[in-house]
């Protein structure tokens, strides 16, 4: 008895190791999953948010509109940041536009959308620059995309002297001006909270643990009372 009740202590003890490992396994799984999806999410709003900025500058460009108070909010720039402030309030998602020489100082990059910029600066050929960190106690996913001058951008980033007058008057102290086709303008940012999608995560899989746990014990016990009987059984029955 003492041999089989150890046993079955074993047995218990393996299986709950072995439901651990398992559980451990899928939560580092799932959340490797979760971080590839919001990544891929991350890039289809930066391109979104890229392709509209392309789309009304040229479109300016094109139809030769006046920068002034009643077009201003066409403007690339303009646009994006109200765009961020708006899908801000209804995702949680952080979406700017930075740049090391910034117009409007709420441009003006943190530490790794700096990394990242310096990154893209020196790799032309580099399309994304993504990351995990901490931000005031938060588990944040990083991503950026780099922006680069157009023809339609230059109306406003070429020489100082040129940039429309508006923009020179709301911005005395622009650092976004004497750029050339072809140069690195900045980045767009997207930054997404991940931590209360990995706690539901592991709480779904604490519960499964736990769930399993429980019913292997039972099997386990079932068998083990199953086998002792048969035992007993079989050592009453008399020989033949």
């Amino acid at each position: 008895m003492k041999k089989n009740f150890k046993l079955y202590g074993i047995i218990i003890f393996v299986v709950a190791v072995v439901i651990l490992s398992i559980s451990i396994t899928n939560f580092q799984k799932q959340s490797t999953l979760l971080r590839e999806e919001i990544f891929d999410k991350c890039k289809m709003i930066a391109l979104e948010l890229k392709h509209m900025r392309e789309y009304l500058a040229e479109t300016m460009a094109t139809a030769n509109m006046e920068h002034n108070e009643t077009t201003r909010m066409f403007m690339p720039a303009m646009a994006g940041n109200e765009i961020g402030k708006k899908f801000y309030n209804e995702t949680g998602y952080q979406l700017r536009q930075v740049s090391s020489k910034y117009r409007n100082p709420k441009n003006k990059p943190d530490n790794f959308e700096q990394i990242a910029l310096t990154e893209f600066e020196k790799d032309k050929n580099l399309s994304e620059y993504k990351g995990v960190e901490k931000i005031d106690g938060q588990k944040v996913l990083r991503y950026l995309i780099p922006l680069y001058i157009e023809e339609a951008c230059l109306k406003c980033h070429s020489a100082k002297e040129t940039v429309p007058e508006i923009i020179q008057e709301d911005y005395p102290e622009d650092k976004a001006t004497d750029y050339v086709f072809g140069d690195l303008r900045g980045a767009i940012s997207v930054a997404v909270p991940i931590d209360r999608a990995e706690a539901e995560i592991k709480e779904n899989l604490i519960h499964m643990t736990i769930v399993t746990t429980i019913g292997m014990v039972f099997l386990v016990t079932f068998v083990y009372i199953a086998m002792n009987i048969t035992i007993k059984k079989s050592e009453k029955k008399p020989p033949s």
